[in-house]
């Protein structure tokens, strides 16, 4: 092979992924097959999702006057009409996926959930929640890592393919310490050459990267851990192929970038490949006009967004029990349907867990109601549920995080003062 051949397919592999190094002499690790975990799957739900017309508070006549021509309809059995949870509480039509989950006790919703002092800037709203940013720290948003990357940093445990950011960049709740690696496809992660020329060429290379480099500029220290990673993740994504990959249990997951990558997610799973934390995009909910009921631009998305869950959950099956997954979004939208049929930049939103026997299912958090001094600021459905409490509840519970400091960085230890990690309280979801 010319000497070219052999840079543009190594370099093509390592630009393959997104890495964050911290420092980048420190021991990696290799792949272990045997290697069994528990896995956080987060789904983060880009736009600003309105949580009034996923998660409907049909029981309350203001929803109606707020909503004339959005507004779900309460159930009656029809497909257009929300789907009963509670008597109180239904789920917007196109999460029908969601209703079996939820029968069977595994669905956890949040219908307010959201931060003191919010922003309604998407950045700024997506960059606070992924970071858990306390508030004196949102003034230095340029420095900020994200709550999975610290509780990674915390535990600091062995094993290469410890999490993935499925996009085209590393998402911010995974920026930080510990390497994290990108891919928008694994089926695209490789040297793109023939398999026996590929073997021959990455034995060679793992014992060039094996060697200790010379330490006498980063650019060589940064090029040599990235090798490193690139080979450890080699080693393990070649042990999976999504292309004749068979679901279990029937489960069919959308024929797109979203179901493809939470496919993927399963098949490592099942691989025992070590996978701790997972991170995956699902956007287009930024309703402005044209927003839809039952039917139209929201419930597009809602559809696929359910449906993608259902068939990871179906997949799974018993493997649910060592697996966790949470929605969340930047922001709900105004209590108050607009002139263009649509919803704008509000406050609180909606947001799900779903587990496999490891979750409490139902409704959580009082509802805060709708009625014009009920809302914030005349405008936005308040938050009953401060997401913190929920990350911190799913790290000790379920991630066994032991020192939750680490990840909330309130200077304050007052349990009143929102931002100090004392005020952080269990909500109930993790069984």
């Amino acid at each position: 092979m010319e000497r070219r051949d052999f840079c543009k397919s190594m370099m093509g592999a390592i630009g393959a992924c997104s890495y964050v190094l911290a420092n980048p002499m420190r021991p990696l690790y290799a792949f272990s097959p045997e290697t069994a975990c528990k896995t956080l799957l987060v789904i983060f739900q880009r736009g600003g999702c309105d949580g009034l017309n996923t998660v409907v508070p049909f029981g309350e006549d203001e929803y109606y006057n707020l909503r004339p021509t959005i507004g779900i309809p309460a159930p009656d059995g029809s497909a257009d009409s929300a789907i009963n949870l509670d008597g109180f509480f239904g789920l917007h039509p196109a999460l029908d996926a969601f209703a079996p989950i939820f029968n069977s006790g595994d669905l956890a919703v949040l219908p307010s959930a959201h931060y003191p002092n919010a922003s309604r800037s998407h950045f700024d709203g997506q960059h606070f929640i992924e970071s858990a940013a306390s508030f004196a720290d949102r003034n230095n948003k340029d420095d900020l890592d994200g709550w999975l990357n610290r509780h990674m940093a915390t535990l600091n445990q062995a094993g290469q393919l410890r999490a993935i950011s499925f996009g085209n960049s590393v998402s911010q709740s995974l920026r930080g310490e510990i390497d994290v690696s990108t891919f928008n496809n694994l089926n695209n992660f490789n040297l793109g050459l023939d398999q026996n020329v590929g073997n021959s060429l990455i034995s060679r290379l793992i014992g060039v990267y094996d060697q200790t480099p010379l330490p006498d500029t980063k650019n060589r220290r940064v090029t040599h851990a990235a090798g490193q990673v690139a080979l450890n993740n080699l080693d393990v994504i070649n042990t999976i192929n999504s292309e004749v990959y068979i679901p279990a249990n029937g489960a069919t997951y959308p024929t797109n970038s979203y179901g493809s990558q939470l496919m993927q997610t399963a098949q490592l799973i099942k691989a025992n490949a070590g996978l701790e934390v997972v991170t995956i995009s699902h956007g287009g909910y930024d309703t402005h006009g044209n927003q839809g009921a039952a039917n139209g631009s929201q419930a597009n998305r809602l559809r696929d967004f359910s449906r993608g869950i259902g068939a990871f959950y179906q997949d799974l099956g018993d493997r649910m029990s060592d697996v966790l997954v949470l929605t969340m979004s930047e922001f709900g939208r105004t209590a108050r349907e607009n002139g263009s049929a649509g919803t704008d930049h509000g406050n609180a939103s909606s947001w799900f867990v779903v587990g496999g026997g490891n979750v409490n299912g139902g409704v959580f958090g009082d509802w805060p109601g709708l009625q014009p001094d009920q809302l914030y600021q005349g405008r936005y459905l308040n938050f009953t549920v401060d997401y913190r409490n929920v990350f911190g509840e799913i790290l000790t519970n379920f991630l066994g995080n032991p020192d939750l400091s680490v990840i909330f960085t309130g200077d304050s230890n007052d349990p009143a003062d929102p931002d100090s990690p004392a005020a952080f309280a269990p909500v109930g979801i993790v069984a």
